[in-house]
């Protein structure tokens, strides 16, 4: 946005805006970068400095109609949330300030809508010549249209990684347009990635801050010092208070597996009996008895091609479940190795004489190994980063098949502790909580990759198996 014909901040004073101290840096930084990069504690005020800015671009819109006019263009903006309560809030905020200044009866008939409920906001002033839509993405192969002069992003770190560098970033291109992108951090995930780009110098482009919410001195007048603020952190983990009020890209606040997307690592992927396949198991009783097939290729591609999950049976049933089940069966007794829980070696003893598994062993250790292990098959490899969204060769190393419900449903729940309460043993493990299948499934990557079985050996394992 260049060559502004008013002042915006007197504009603000007209709609009863007085940004707080944390806020002028954000507005200050227009028009001198493009991509803005936000991460802002809880309360922050992030929805008023996108909404803001978004009524500043129609008073320019105003003053630049008859250039418009001669050219057959508009300019056209885009809010982006999650889900449309999301969008709405940067919305409602550009709505306010448009009756503020009169311009309600000027918008667009047909065309102008504030219907938050049913997800219909979209606003048009002059003929079209200004317009702003308020979208989800949800589904991201919605998000398509014409170039766009600016958008922002609403919780941006709560989006799924493709939406920004797949959908929004080429529409950007045509007018250069600026992106704005607002959210509390969720971990190190894309969001913080180009966080860092904004402290980088050597990438102009891009502008970031991180802003706790203290930094809103209309809410906390003490800053950092406010009895607010300390109430706050006394009744959260100090991993929680970190991202959620201090804004901080903390790794352990949230989903274990920050990566995995089910549109990404969930398809269908049936059993290749040109590959070996493997048992790992979790053991229980009234927590559910887990065994997770998976199957493995020579550039050690994970694909668990299905999954038992029942509570309440002893080893003995367990391993008739199996034998019986007319899918598992066959992969049962087509499994050349098994990766237990080390808990129960008794139980491991029934599945290995009865499906003639030989047992694996390194399947216990620290859990945070297993589960970097998990992670970094979850993501893209380096050598493949390079190749656009939507490339068929874009692929992670992990694969899920649709048959493991219960796996794809822990993958997404399994998280770490948010409340001091929670995590008074250790705030730095996963709950006990939704963590059976992934713990079966860190049972193999712990065995097979920590300290891997040499190929030979592998054979051997097949061979012997094969004899029986």
């Amino acid at each position: 946005m260049t060559g502004f014909l008013f002042d915006k901040r007197r504009m603000w004073s007209d709609v009863g805006y007085v940004p707080h101290t944390g806020q002028v840096p954000f507005h200050d930084a227009f028009p001198d970068f493009r991509f803005f990069i936000a991460s802002c504690g809880r309360r922050f005020g992030k929805s008023q400095m996108g909404g803001h800015e978004l009524a500043a671009e129609a008073l320019y819109t105003y003053y630049n109609q008859k250039g418009l006019s001669r050219f057959g263009k508009r300019r056209e903006f885009w809010i982006v949330g999650p889900e449309y309560s999301d969008a709405e809030k940067e919305f409602r905020v550009l709505w306010h300030d448009l009756e503020q200044l009169g311009l309600i009866d000027s918008l667009d008939r047909p065309g102008s809508y504030n219907d938050p409920i049913n997800g219909n906001m979209h606003v048009s002033l002059w003929d079209g010549k200004f317009q702003v839509h308020a979208k989800s993405a949800k589904y991201p192969d919605t998000l398509v249209g014409e170039g766009l002069h600016g958008v922002i992003l609403s919780e941006a770190a709560k989006l799924k990684p493709s939406v920004w560098p797949k959908y929004i970033r080429p529409m950007l291109t045509d007018y250069r347009g600026w992106g704005a992108l607002t959210s509390t951090p969720e971990g190190k995930n894309w969001f913080y990635d180009l966080w860092m780009l904004g402290q980088n110098p050597d990438q102009p482009e891009f502008w970031s801050i991180r802003a706790p919410s203290w930094m809103n001195n209309h809410l906390y007048p003490l800053g950092a010092a406010d009895p607010e603020v300390e109430s706050l952190r006394n009744s959260m983990s100090a991993e929680k208070f970190n991202q959620e009020i201090a804004a901080d890209f903390t790794e352990f606040v949230g989903r274990v597996f920050k990566d995995f997307e089910e549109e990404t690592h969930v398809g269908n992927f049936a059993y290749n009996p040109r590959l070996p396949l493997f048992m790992a198991t979790d053991y229980g009783f009234t927590n559910p008895n887990v065994a997770l097939f998976i199957q493995t290729d020579i550039w050690d591609n994970v694909t668990v091609v299905g999954e038992y999950y029942q509570s309440h049976r002893t080893a003995a049933e367990f391993a008739r479940d199996l034998e019986e089940d007319p899918k598992l069966g066959p992969l049962s007794r087509a499994a050349v190795a098994l990766y237990p829980d080390p808990e129960d070696p008794a139980a491991s003893a029934e599945l290995s004489n009865r499906f003639g598994l030989s047992i694996m062993g390194d399947t216990g250790g620290e859990l945070n190994d297993r589960l970097d292990l998990i992670r970094r098959w979850l993501k893209i490899p380096r050598e493949l980063e390079h190749l656009p969204f939507g490339h068929p060769e874009r692929q992670p190393k992990l694969k899920i098949d649709f048959s493991c419900p219960h796996l794809i449903d822990e993958m997404g729940e399994y998280r770490y502790p948010e409340t001091k309460r929670e995590g008074a043993n250790n705030p730095e493990k996963p709950l006990k909580e939704k963590d059976h299948a992934p713990e079966a499934l860190g049972r193999f990557f712990g065995g097979h990759y920590k300290r891997k079985v040499q190929p030979q050996q592998r054979a051997r394992v097949k061979t012997a198996k094969t004899r029986r």
